[in-house]
């Protein structure tokens, strides 16, 4: 594997850990009092886009991350919405 790839693929790794510990906090507590719901508006579209994107560009870095990031914002989100 080229220093590069390995590059990308650490980062994505870390990328994909990025949301974790708050989606834990959130499924354990429901509570979304101090989260904001346009941020996780905002990251559910962005991270749809940039998933999207990897598919096209065939880039698997990109691909692996949003693979996690995505459904991980999209839970986020979801519990905002429900627990107001």
């Amino acid at each position: 594997m080229e220093p590069v790839q390995l590059l990308g693929y650490t980062a994505a790794i870390a990328a994909a850990l990025i949301f974790l510990p708050q989606v834990i906090q959130t499924v354990k507590s429901k509570d979304t009092k101090s989260l904001s719901l346009a941020t996780f508006i905002l990251v559910s579209i962005s991270n749809s886009l940039w998933l999207s994107y990897g598919i096209i560009i065939s880039d698997p870095a990109i691909i692996l991350s949003q693979v996690f990031l995505f459904p991980m914002g999209l839970t986020i989100l979801v519990y905002k919405v429900i627990y107001r």
